[in-house]
């Protein structure tokens, strides 16, 4: 047994495996990779998985993941000659319905945007490849080339092999670690008899077996799930079950519309099938193995339906091998990955082998540097909110999110379930209104009011109608709140802000190391500003507000509150500063358009004598409330903070009078598009940590100095050439985001975010796209469903770009 080692990487699937190699090639030592069972035929999900690697995803992040596996699954040398390890045969993405080859066709333009190669096939072009196929319920599919069909046991060993021959890594099976010690910081592992191997690091790649673990970690909303998987009889002829070649030589197929896959194994057929009702296994009752016995009752539909299709099977299931999977299923189906509470224990959960590559490579990049090359804000353990930790919580977003795994989901769509977790404190007042409710980090936050449609009366001409899918989970009422608050005034729903306090001896020095702007203001001043990484990338942008001389608020998106607090608290560690979030004791309103200050004044009874970017307390009724002259939809106006038990007395006495001088109620909606108009970017959106602020149009956020994080980083990056957000003005209003940028046809950028500029009669997007070579005119185009619109760069902001209307 060793006894001390510097890394144990707790898991020897393929993930523990992916981490473990890439922190030897990083040039990390003395790694020690243990599990349970056997190595590499452990049991965990690995090697029961039937081992499609399907390279795509709607997701950005996902499909980066899913390319760079392949890519490492591909260069491996083979580990067993008996069956391959990487089986390089593509996939096919089915569709059965219209419905879904139209999804079929953007996702291909997300590929393009991406740099994967694709191609749409009709029903014949679905059958060449794969002969095995009946083309009468087929409609079309989308053939993924670079996807493969991998033996998950032979990847593991053959990662763990070449990590092994660093010399760096060793591999010790039959090694249940059932605990890890450690007060504040991880000093030890403790195994099944016993025994301790003293670490300074843990990696826990356990997936479902994170679970029984919880003790030591923050609570993980994540769930096992049965999958169930049958492997018929010999089905299919002319393949030679000897020969390692004929294992698998057509493409994976994912028949989306019946929730199943296809490949073959030889001359039997392979079906996995995600149509059944959805099976969790709580975490204590997981068991030894991810294998459960099968349940047929569970799989008869699916027969039927994979018999529509595979016209080789059976009226009755001949099966040689059938079982129920279990795998993890996050509650927003990304993985986890970080360091958990306990400093050195860190996660790599929630993945399947689809991106286990790319999931091994970015924990072991934090690890080692604390960044990736890939922004993880998506798959960072610090996103979740304690309501979503909860049991009942992740049972029914894990439930929905099984049942709803292969359906088409719309960007702006949102979740069926879970819903009315965490209500505005509005609400009462909003509900009279006819709120058409969107939930933003569990709240329900208005997108539009229903009575405001009688707008559309004044302002109906001014709104273009769009296709049938950017029209889904929009309102023309949108387009009427927008031009509403750019001619009189709107009260927005501000709850979605978070507020984190920074006070006490040390609030200044402390506040400026973050910040990229100065932040030696007098008390009452409001800096709009960026945090950086330490690579120069975009952290998060906000707004500071000092309050007194050693009292500031940051104010972020509450969707990101967890990581931005999990931020600030990492580099407080050892400085003299308090750090309170105060975000649930806040609640906010935003009352802005060009009639706002003759509003605030009549609330008042007296003018609100505050300038552009000020802030001060004043009463509104009984209640003392932090006003800014601050906004996010470009118009003059005020962000109001107060306590959220008095958000009733403040909403009545605003609204009393903003409705008798003719303000509205206005959603998020008409909110995002009225940024766009007036050129802020949305973080997690149009910009993240890939992007220096200087690409991104935010260069003027930083100080000269060094003081703060990034700053020689971000310098550096200046000088690099690089893609650049730029705002496109096109044709048509169907771009949702994720679209590719075209010019003379090849792939130069991509939208981020795009709506329609109703003040300025026309279509808007941001967009990441490559610099043109000097002296060159680039004609660009947007393909939106496969259709290309003209576009041109234009400049932002397109809306009062001097911003006289906000001063004003």
């Amino acid at each position: 047994m060793i006894q001390r080692v510097a890394t144990v990487v707790v898991g020897a699937g393929i993930v523990g495996a992916a981490t473990a190699y890439h922190l030897a090639l990083l040039g990390h030592d003395d790694i020690l990779v243990v599990d349970k069972g056997e190595i590499p035929h452990n049991p965990g999900s690995t090697s029961h998985a039937p081992g499609g690697v399907v390279a795509m995803s709607h997701n950005r992040l996902l499909a980066r993941m899913s390319f760079y596996s392949t890519d490492l699954y591909r260069r491996l040398a083979p580990f067993d000659d008996r069956r391959h390890t990487y089986n390089p045969v593509g996939s096919i993405e089915l569709a059965r319905t219209r419905e879904r080859m139209a999804d079929l066709v953007r996702e291909q333009g997300e590929a393009l945007a991406l740099g994967a190669e694709t191609a749409l096939l009709d029903p014949s072009g679905v059958v060449g490849l794969v002969p095995y196929l009946d083309a009468g319920p087929i409609e079309g599919g989308l053939y993924i080339p670079d996807s493969a069909i991998i033996s998950g046991v032979n990847v593991t060993a053959a990662l763990l092999r070449d990590a092994q021959a660093t010399g760096r890594v060793w591999v010790q099976g039959r090694t249940e670690i059932v605990d890890v010690d450690g007060a504040t910081h991880v000093e030890a592992v403790v195994t099944a008899t016993g025994e301790r191997i003293e670490t300074e690091r843990v990696v826990l790649c356990t997936n479902i077996w994170a679970l029984p673990m919880r003790r030591r970690i923050q609570p993980l909303p994540l769930l096992a799930y049965q999958h169930q998987y049958v492997e018929t009889g010999p089905v299919l002829d002319g393949f030679d079950p000897a020969d390692p070649d004929h294992e698998v030589t057509v493409p994976t197929v994912r028949d989306l519309d019946a929730a199943l896959y296809y490949r073959h194994h030889w001359d039997r057929l392979g079906v996995g099938s995600y149509h059944h009702a959805p099976l969790p296994v709580r975490p204590e009752a997981i068991g030894e193995t991810a294998e459960r016995p099968f349940t047929p009752e569970h799989f008869a539909p699916a027969w039927e339906l994979a018999r529509e299709i595979l016209p080789a099977l059976p009226p009755a299931p001949d099966l040689t091998r059938a079982f129920n999977g279990m795998f993890a299923f996050s509650i927003d189906g990304m993985p986890i990955i970080g360091q958990a509470q306990l400093g050195g224990l860190w996660l790599a959960v929630a993945s399947w082998i689809t991106h286990a590559g790319g999931v091994g490579k970015s924990v072991a990049e934090l690890i080692d540097s604390g960044q990736s090359e890939w922004d993880l804000y998506q798959a960072s353990i610090d996103r979740f909110h304690a309501h979503q930790t909860t049991r009942w919580f992740v049972e029914t977003a894990g439930n929905k999110n099984y049942a709803e795994v292969y359906e088409i989901h719309h960007p702006n769509e949102p979740p069926s379930a879970p819903r009315q977790v965490r209500l505005s404190p509005f609400q009462p007042r909003l509900d009279q209104f006819e709120p058409e409710y969107r939930p933003f980090a569990g709240i329900e936050l208005p997108a539009w009011y229903g009575v405001n449609r009688s707008l559309l009366d004044r302002y109906g001409e001014r709104i273009p109608a769009r296709n049938e899918w950017a029209s889904r989970h929009w309102s023309p009422i949108c387009g009427a709140e927008h031009l509403a608050v750019r001619e009189g005034a709107g009260l927005f729903d501000l709850t979605g802000l978070s507020i984190l306090e920074v006070s006490g001896d040390g609030a200044e020095e402390f506040v400026a190391y973050l910040c990229a702007s100065r932040m030696d203001m007098d008390p009452g001043r409001v800096v709009y500003t960026t945090w950086l990484t330490p690579g120069g990338g975009i952290k998060r942008d906000l707004a500071v507000a000092r309050l007194a001389g050693d009292r500031y608020w940051m104010f972020v998106g509450e969707g990101t509150r967890p990581q931005d607090l999990a931020w600030v608290r990492s580099h407080v560690a050892g400085r003299r500063p308090i750090v309170h979030d105060i975000s649930d004791a806040y609640t906010a309103l935003g009352l802005w358009g060009p009639d706002a200050p003759a509003v605030m004044e009549e609330v008042l009874g007296a003018p609100l004598a505050l300038s552009y970017f000020r802030g001060r307390w004043i009463e509104i009724g009984p209640v003392p409330a932090y006003a800014m002259r601050i906004s996010y939809v470009g118009e003059a106006g005020y962000e109001i903070h107060f306590p959220v038990d008095q958000a009733l007395v403040v909403f009545d006495q605003l609204w009393r009078v903003a409705n008798r001088m003719g303000a509205i109620m206005a959603g998020s909606g008409a909110m995002d598009s009225l940024r766009l108009e007036k050129g802020y970017r949305l973080w997690g959106v149009d910009i993240h940590t890939e992007h220096d602020p200087y690409s991104a149009g935010l260069g003027w956020t930083l100080r000269p100095d060094d003081g703060f994080v990034g700053a020689g980083a971000a310098a550096r990056r200046r000088s690099e050439p690089g893609a650049t957000l730029v705002c496109l003005r096109l044709d048509g209003d169907d771009a949702l985001g994720n679209e590719p940028v075209l010019a003379d046809g090849a792939v130069v950028g991509y939208v981020t975010s795009a709506a329609f500029g109703y003040s300025v009669g026309a279509a808007l997007a941001f967009a990441w796209v490559d610099p043109a070579p000097a002296g060159s005119k680039q004609e660009l185009t947007v393909l939106v469903e496969g259709v290309e619109h003209p576009a041109r760069i234009v400049q932002d902001p397109v809306w009062d770009p001097s911003g006289s209307r906000m001063r004003g």
